[in-house]
């Protein structure tokens, strides 16, 4: 069965570069007049549906099974939420530190969509990410990877979702997130306990761009160690809430939910051909990032 975990996130990787490339360039050609965030949300689309279809159908489960479509408990919504909005400092840590080696990608694209309406924006960074990578990652890859364990499901769910932002800097955030909300649906057993605080992130960046635009991007002059110590601050004011938000969630979760806990019976070993050709990919499309600002 990883085996072929694994074979169906090959595709997905090769099906997201190839359609992400392909249709940049054709779906302007088709629809000349759609504004580039519409075209944006066509895209993910067309990328994340099929994949979301194609999987329930080879593994022959019930959605609701492949997805986790159980419901959640408003205080775990809240938990889940809060602990997301505390660990956003140390996101911050991690982009600082990885700086040097190439700018905030992330930062950059919220500054080029700063100028669409916020509505729109909202749908393509907040819902659309909260909703399909979601499925994906923390749906049908914990589906996958469920019979290995719960703690090697969640490491591989996390791992699968950095490599597919395809950068170093984003991948390492991502997994530290990736890690977080795979543990959050594990315990409760339902998708919402990750895609509410995906959303969350997701729309608070949204939103803190349109207010304030003008003071996106660290100044200059302020050097990487003096950042650094900025953001380590405040991930020691954050600490304290984040720990006691685990410690309450625990407490209502002392362990993950039957169907996301199934013993490594098989001793299925985790890597193939598949994981590792996009091991390959990945360092590939990250060296094209980095090796820019190496030699700059």
């Amino acid at each position: 069965m990883t085996k072929r975990t694994n074979q169906y996130f090959l595709f997905v990787f090769l099906y997201f570069i190839l359609c992400s490339n392909v249709l940049s360039w054709l779906l302007p050609m088709i629809f000349p007049f759609v504004s580039p965030m519409l075209l944006n949300i066509i895209l993910q689309c067309i990328i994340f549906i099929p994949l979301l279809i194609i999987y329930p159908i080879t593994e022959k489960k019930s959605i609701k099974d492949c997805y986790s479509l159980h419901r959640l408990h408003w205080k775990d919504a809240f938990i889940s939420i809060g602990i997301a909005f505390f660990s956003l400092p140390f996101l911050a840590f991690v982009v600082v530190l990885t700086s040097p080696l190439q700018p905030n990608i992330a930062e950059e694209a919220m500054v080029s969509l700063s100028n669409q309406n916020i509505w729109v924006s909202l749908l393509f960074i907040a819902v659309q990410p909260a909703l399909f990578e979601e499925l994906l990652f923390r749906g049908a890859a914990l589906t996958g990877y469920r019979h290995l364990g719960w703690i090697k499901a969640m490491v591989m769910s996390a791992f699968l979702f950095a490599m597919l932002h395809l950068n170093l800097q984003q991948a390492l955030y991502a997994f530290l997130f990736g890690c977080i909300f795979a543990f959050l649906v594990q315990r409760t057993g339902s998708i919402f306990a990750s895609m509410l605080p995906h959303f969350f992130v997701n729309g608070l960046n949204c939103v803190s761009m349109y207010f304030m635009s003008d003071q996106i991007g660290t100044p200059e002059h302020l050097s990487i160690f003096t950042q650094l110590f900025q953001v380590g601050v405040q991930c020691l004011m954050f600490f304290p809430f984040l720990l006691g938000l685990f410690y309450w969630f625990i407490r209502r979760h002392p362990a993950p939910v039957p169907h996301m806990a199934q013993p490594n019976i098989s001793g299925e070993k985790i890597w193939s051909a598949s994981l590792i050709i996009m091991v390959v990919i990945f360092v590939i499309f990250s060296a094209i990032f980095i090796l820019p600002s190496l030699f700059a």
